[in-house]
């Protein structure tokens, strides 16, 4: 009879005890990493009563955008955990919008604080109908404020990685990522393939002259050359003396900008912080191209597994055309994802009038407002709005299930660590080391990286969003009295960003200026449709503030809603992006090399000696794995049937982890495009992500009795090699020599200097 070992016979179950000696041990090497603190930049304590660089969205403010002190004291008290005990419901009772607003919590509110008591938003009551009469807009809440809060039972806990402290007011590094985010607003039209020519139109949405009221054309404003003239103007940009080995979590930052520590270019502003995101086009492959048909795909090496195109045949649509790549399609069992989108409206931008973003601040729900182009059928990305509408909508490791998919259905390999698959002769890999199983830690991955940037988001580090440290400097400039303490700072940055940056600050202005008219024209629309924006109750009054005619400096939003309802470091896209390509990165093979095979004809894993030769290390080009003959962009006609093809690289000189690595940068990154998070969030976020990766992978290791290995190239390009004996234990390895510990640390400062 089957009688697996350890034993279950129907009468004993000695299996019992070998897992809980099993899990005691993968206790073990969760306790083996080094303990991380965490320490916020310490600004919650440094402007008493203001807080302009916090996050307190949702906090009733007054009309100068300050949040009400009792409100944002009981803010921190309850997501502090500070007044609950475990076995007790949270309340969290905290005051929420003003006092009459529908959706608003009483909570404490201060005495004698001025406190704008209703929203000025109005939207239709029913959008099919425009002469139903207009209504006002409910509150909305926060999002999973104690989620960090929760433990975990797989990988590391929440507590157990950290972030730097964010860059504070005055930071040469803070006017740097102010700057960063106010460009990429006001080239969130501006063709991706286009922002390497210095000739190239910067365009934003004008009121059409010859149209109905809420139609809009785009007009040029300056050359893209102005704005990276700015950037490299900015202090923190300029060349400083001993960068070969950056030390600091602002000197790594900056000098992750530039390639091999060159000045920036229109080649590499934007671009996220590997060689790989800085390769090529701005766009990963796996943003854009789909299954390829059976010519294409033919050649590719047989990993051993089951065969996992099911498509109908593979690399067919349901007519029986053969597909392409440059079609754009993913195979998906019987069915098929497209990699196209639904485009927003271009030229419309939100949160531009301070009446209407204090409402927003004031947890106004516009949410659902946004407006898409219905004129044309969906297109591939080609914008940064285009890539915005994306991370403002996906479900956050859509874009990594996509890549997934796509590696699965060109059978690109896995790591020739596991002890089966890759062409072992009798063991393939499925439930474990196979689909299945790489699918699943997609999800896993996910869930645990959101609980960690939570922890790091609301219980560490507060940092206001981008639009709440816009509108705090534009206020700055105006009444810096308002600001208290903190005033005379935030205008001298301001006024260092006007003078080092006066393109950029030219063209913001400008296109608030624009967007402002086009609100107020567009109400006069009779058809719904036209009318684009939330509009205001009384246009004549607003809220006792507004910016001077020339000094509007308020952060243009690409969603309504402007920013989501919880703080901006970390980033949640962007730890779930280094969580789930970390895991892409391991569990597939990223080298060209061969199958490693023994004298018995029978594969046999890599030992981590072997995974230490520098064979191993060599990356797999796009041309080899995914036969691509190309490297693809967004066409030049966005409604374009199929992709373009890139006229300055091809697809051998694009790496699958490089692409990997930029498909992390374009989604993070594309939030700073939405205006929703800052660059620092991203890079910080995007490292921590990959450690929650690792930890999962390492404990996991635990678990097997076979001897296997993983093997990556981190996002500071580490050789990093996950391994175990298959006796319980789970081991960490550097092949530079670097220690564990140090790795785990390295972007968390910690007593004694270490990731210093």
């Amino acid at each position: 009879m089957l009688d697996p070992v350890p034993g279950n016979d129907g009468t004993t179950n000695k299996r019992r005890a070998a897992a809980k000696e099993r899990r005691e041990k993968g206790l073990e090497v969760a306790n083996t990493r080094a303990l991380i603190l965490t320490r916020s930049n310490g600004e919650i304590e440094s402007y008493d009563g203001v807080w302009p660089t916090n996050f307190h969205k949702g906090i009733p403010h007054n009309c100068y955008g300050i949040p009400d002190p009792a409100a944002f004291g009981d803010f921190q008290t309850n997501l502090s955990n500070a007044n609950v005990t475990a076995g007790n419901y949270a309340t969290f009772n905290v005051a929420l919008g003003p006092i009459d607003a529908g959706g608003s919590n009483k909570g404490t509110r201060a005495d004698g604080f001025t406190a704008v008591t209703a929203f000025h938003s109005l939207i239709p009551e029913d959008k099919k109908k425009p002469e139903v009469p207009e209504k006002r807009v409910k509150a909305r809440n926060w999002e999973s404020p104690l989620g960090g809060h929760a433990y975990d039972l797989e990988g590391p806990d929440a507590g157990d990685v950290g972030m730097a402290a964010a860059p504070s007011l005055g930071d040469g590094e803070m006017i740097a990522e102010m700057a960063e985010v106010y460009a990429l607003a006001v080239l969130r039209d501006t063709p991706f393939e286009t922002w390497n020519k210095p000739g190239t139109e910067v365009k934003v949405g004008f009121k059409a002259h010859d149209g109905e009221p809420g139609d809009i054309n785009l007009y040029p404003i300056g050359p893209i050359s102005g704005i990276i003239d700015d950037l490299k103007n900015l202090d923190f940009f300029k060349p400083y003396p001993n960068e070969a080995d950056p030390a600091t979590p602002p000197d790594r930052r900056r000098r992750a900008r530039r390639v091999k520590n060159e000045e920036l270019t229109l080649d590499s502003m934007f671009r996220g912080s590997t060689p790989g995101a800085m390769t090529g086009p701005y766009l990963s492959q796996f943003m854009l191209i789909g299954t390829g048909g059976e010519e294409e795909m033919g050649g590719m090496p047989d990993d051993g597994a089951k065969d996992v195109r099911n498509t109908c045949p593979p690399g067919t649509d349901a007519s029986g055309k053969t597909l392409r790549a440059e079609d754009g399609y993913i195979g998906y069992g019987a069915q098929r994802i497209d990699q196209r989108i639904r485009a927003q409206l271009p030229g419309l931008d939100h949160m531009t009038d301070w009446t209407l973003w204090l409402d927003v601040q004031n947890a106004a729900k516009v949410n659902g407002l946004d407006k898409f182009d219905e004129g044309g059928k969906p297109r591939f990305i080609n914008t940064p709005r285009d890539l915005a509408t994306y991370v403002h909508f996906d479900q956050l490791y859509q874009a990594y299930l996509n890549a997934c998919l796509l590696m699965l259905e060109y059978k690109v390999p896995f790591d020739q660590g596991m002890p089966s698959g890759n062409g072992h002769l009798t063991r393939g890999s499925f439930a474990t080391f196979g689909g299945p199983h790489i699918l699943a830690l997609m999800t896993e991955v996910s869930s645990r990286a959101l609980k960690a940037v939570r922890r790091q988001k609301f219980q560490h580090h507060l940092r206001g969003r981008p639009e709440q440290l816009a509108a705090m400097l534009t206020l700055a400039l105006h009444h810096p009295d308002k600001l208290g303490t903190a005033g005379p700072l935030a205008k001298s940055t301001m006024e260092t960003f006007i003078q080092q940056a006066p393109n950029i600050a030219g063209m913001v202005d400008i296109r608030n200026t624009a967007q402002n008219a086009m609100r107020i024209h567009s109400q006069a629309a009779t058809d719904e449709a036209k009318r684009i924006f939330p509009t205001r109750l009384d246009e004549q009054n607003d809220c006792g503030f507004s910016p001077d005619d020339g000094k509007n400096y308020l952060l243009p939003m690409a969603f309504p809603e402007g920013s989501p309802m919880h703080a901006t470091y970390g980033a949640g896209h962007a730890t779930v992006a280094g969580a789930c390509v970390t895991m892409l990165k391991a569990f597939f093979e990223m080298s060209p090399n061969e199958i490693k095979g023994d004298a018995v004809g029978i594969d046999q894993p890599l030992t981590p000696e072997d995974a230490k030769g520098g064979d191993w290390w060599k990356s797999a080009s796009m041309a080899e794995r995914f036969m691509l003959k190309k490297a693809y962009i967004p066409p030049s006609d966005p409604w374009a049937a199929t992709l373009g093809v890139s006229s300055d690289v091809g697809a051998a000189d694009l790496t699958i982890e490089g692409e990997l690595d930029k498909l992390a940068a374009n989604i993070s990154i594309g939030r700073n495009m939405a205006g929703v998070h800052f660059y620092a969030d991203y890079y910080d976020s995007l490292r921590m992500g990959e450690r929650v990766a690792v930890g999962i992978l390492q404990e996991q290791m635990a678990t097997y009795n076979d001897p296997a290995s993983m093997r990556l190239r981190t996002f500071d390009d580490d050789r990093l090699l996950i391994s175990t004996t298959g006796t319980g234990d789970g081991k960490i390895e550097l092949l530079d020599g670097t220690s564990p510990d140090v790795w785990w640390q390295r972007h968390v400062p910690q007593p004694g200097g270490v990731g210093v």
